[in-house]
Parts: C-alpha cells; structure tokens; sequence
C-alpha cells in the first residue's frame, strides 16, 4: 500500500524535472494536502492570489468543463514560471476525455496537471498514455475485491433483482471504515455508469438508460456526503433496473 507521504517522495525525486500529467488515484482530501504542502514548501509556487494556479473539482466532468479546461490552458502564463493545474473529479465523461486528450499531450508553455480521481479504470487508455499514474491511499482496496475490480457491472445488469440485492451485500460487507465506504460507493457507480455507456449498445437502449444516468449522478453526489449509506445507494441502484 502507498500512503500519501509517498506522493510527495515520487514529487521531491523528479522536482527539478516534472511530469506534464499525473493522475492521482486516492482521497481527494489527502491528496490535496500533501499536494498543496508540496508546490508551497517545495516547489515554491505560491498557490493564493496566483493567476498561473488552476484547482477545480467536479462530481462529472462533462465536455463543456473539459473544453473550458483547455481554453484556460491555452492562455499565455502572468509569470515567467511554471503553470499549475489541479482538477478532481468522480467521472469524466468519454467526450470530455477525448477533449482533453491533446492537452495532456502537449500541454502550452510549461504547464504540469494533476488529476485526481478515485480510480484510473474511469480513464479511457489513450488518456492513461499520456499520464504518470501513482495510485495512492485506496489502491488496495480495490484489490480486495475479485479480479482487483469491485465487482462485474455486466453481470449486475444482467442479474435479477434478488440476485443484484446479494452482489450488493456481498460488496458491503468488506466496508472497514467511512473512507473506504465512498470510495467504494464511487467505483461502483463508476463501472456501472461504464457498462450503461457501453458501445455496443443500441441507440433506443441508451436512450432508456437516461433515467438511470440521472440516478447515478444523484447517487455520486450523496455518495460524498458525509457518512453515506453506501448499502442504501447501491440497493436502490439494484432495484430501479
């Protein structure tokens, strides 16, 4: 297991020569202290009232957020110095990752971004390429869980309603502590919201998949709450199918 004292190790070793993009695999709460600490104490890029420091997060990443993004990174840096680009978030959408795909590639003047999201399974591969994952605070909990994925969101489709209700308590009940319960909850809905975007599908099946995209976001948002019952959120994914 990496803790996020080894995020700030992985930094410190290549501080004279950054990475243009990492994805950050963890709690975006410790992430961004160790985070903050580093480009202030070590870096020395002041953060407040900076022009050239972008922090941003979202429960979705849609394509009008990553268009944004990219218009914002696209400007000519105030200072003489580096840009940085902070963004966290639980879903990125696939039209917003392929938006954002040249960014990541080649990013104008000397920008460095830091993504931060539960996991990188959300990530399309092209996007992954282009980026130095360090998986951080969670990255054993998902190995805790058959084939190091929480579960096979084809199959929980598929499933009746008893059979679903079961793969739930099933997930629950390997739930230590409340930051693991989130974190859980969020790539749950994650691979659900994968499986429901699926190419294969037909037009008239995404279109009925609608409602549940709704219920997903809902579902995301109360999942970062504080003390979220992740047991009621992913039976009432289980039943409204």
């Amino acid at each position: 297991m990496s803790d996020t004292f080894d995020l700030k190790k992985i930094l410190l070793e290549s501080i004279d020569k950054l990475h243009h993009a990492y994805c950050l695999e963890g709690s975006r709460e410790n992430i961004l202290n160790t985070l903050f600490k580093f480009l202030e104490d070590d870096l020395k890029f002041k953060i407040k009232g900076n022009p050239d420091f972008y922090s941003v997060s979202f429960d979705t990443l849609g394509i009008d957020e990553g268009r944004s993004i990219n218009e914002i990174q696209s400007r000519k840096a105030v200072s003489a110095t580096r840009r940085i680009f902070i963004i966290s978030a639980n879903f990125i959408t696939k039209e917003a990752q392929n938006s954002l795909l040249k960014m990541f590639e080649e990013p104008s003047g000397d920008s460095v971004f830091f993504l931060i999201i539960s996991s990188a399974s959300i990530l399309l591969p092209t996007l992954r390429s282009r980026m130095m994952i360090v998986r951080l605070d969670h990255a054993e909990i998902s190995n805790s869980f058959a084939g190091g994925t929480l579960f096979d969101a084809g199959k929980f489709i598929k499933s009746s309603v008893t059979e679903r209700l079961a793969m739930v308590k099933k997930i629950v009940d390997k739930i230590v502590d409340e930051e693991t319960s989130r974190f859980v909850a969020v790539e749950f809905l994650n691979a659900f919201e994968r499986e429901l975007l699926n190419d294969s599908l037909s037009i008239e099946e995404k279109t009925k998949n609608l409602f549940v995209f709704k219920e997903i976001d809902k579902c995301r948002s109360y999942a970062n709450d504080r003390s979220p019952s992740v047991k009621m959120l992913l039976e009432h994914i289980a039943l409204m199918l």
